[in-house]
C-alpha cells in the first residue's frame, strides 16, 4: 500500500480482512472495524470494548516505533472471523520483539502484558517473513 493510500477491506458473511499501511493513524480504523465485527456476535458492550482494545493494541505493536525501525514497508493485515469463536489474526512483515521493553510502558501499562491479560487464547508466531498475533474468544 502506498503512503497516503486508504485502507482496503474485503468481507464475507462470516469475516472481514483489513489491510493498512504502517501508519499509527490508521490503527483507529481497525479498532472501529473490530468493534463492528464484535457487535455482530450479539455479546454485550464490555465484550465489544475488549475486542476493540485487544485488536487496536495488537495493530499498534506491529505498526509502532519498534516495528518502524525494522525498515519494513509491507502492510499490516487484520483478519477477523466469526466461527465457533471470534478469531482475529494480525500479521505483518518483520520480526517484532514479543516482550515489553523496560521503558515500554504507557501510563504504567505494558502493551504485551495488556494483551496477554485480556486474552486467554493468544499466540505469537514468527517466521522468516514476519510476525502473526492470533487471538480468539468463545461465542455463546
Amino acid at each position: 500500500m502506498q503512503p497516503g493510500a486508504r485502507p482496503a477491506a474485503t468481507g464475507t458473511s462470516t469475516g472481514v480482512t483489513v489491510s493498512i499501511a504502517r501508519d499509527p493513524a490508521l490503527v483507529r480504523t481497525v479498532r472501529l472495524v473490530a468493534a463492528a465485527v464484535a457487535r455482530r456476535t450479539t455479546r454485550d458492550e464490555d465484550f465489544v470494548e475488549e475486542i476493540r482494545l485487544a485488536v487496536g493494541e495488537a495493530c499498534a505493536l506491529l505498526v509502532g516505533p519498534e516495528a518502524a525501525s525494522l525498515d519494513t514497508v509491507g502492510p499490516v493485515e487484520v483478519r477477523m472471523r466469526l466461527e465457533d469463536r471470534l478469531r482475529v489474526d494480525v500479521r505483518a512483515e518483520g520480526q517484532v520483539s514479543v516482550s515489553d521493553a523496560p521503558t515500554g510502558d504507557i501510563d504504567g501499562v505494558e502493551p504485551w502484558g495488556l494483551l496477554r491479560g485480556l486474552i486467554e487464547d493468544f499466540t505469537i508466531t514468527r517466521d522468516s517473513v514476519g510476525t502473526r498475533l492470533s487471538m480468539s474468544w468463545p461465542l455463546p
